[in-house]
């Protein structure tokens, strides 16, 4: 389950455009990129974390605010193989790139929660057709 309608900003766009960008698409996080290629996500619990430290964070570039590792997978990466890897790295996001390291989409631990709960209510819906005493 990939999202191909993945919101960004340029790596020099300042947080506050960040901001209102997130709050227009009504998402948490943005993918920071160069070009095309994913450089990290801007999430809101960054810029809100940010803001002890830094309150001047409104008017940083959206790159200075991501940490620099950003992990990211192909589009022939399975879901189970995704939320594995969300769960080693400790990550909520994963972009999606081809073989020219181009964003192509992006797995959030949302989406697949969400894809995985229909997936077992089809699943419960047919053993309780098939099992009566259920």
């Amino acid at each position: 389950m990939v999202a191909e309608d993945v919101v960004t900003v340029q790596r020099d766009t300042p947080v506050r455009t960040a901001v209102a960008k997130m709050s227009d698409s009504d998402v948490g996080s943005v993918v920071v990129v160069d070009d095309r290629q994913p450089v990290g996500v801007l999430t809101d619990r960054t810029i809100a974390l940010a803001l002890e430290d830094q309150p001047n964070v409104a008017d940083r570039s959206a790159e200075e605010l991501t940490d620099g590792k950003l992990i990211t997978v192909d589009a022939s990466t399975t879901i189970f193989e995704a939320l594995q890897l969300m769960n080693d790295e400790g990550i909520r996001r994963l972009p999606v790139v081809d073989d020219d390291g181009r964003l192509q989409g992006i797995v959030t631990l949302d989406d697949a929660l969400v894809l995985l709960a229909n997936e077992l209510d089809k699943i419960a819906s047919t053993v309780r057709e098939q099992s009566p005493r259920l």
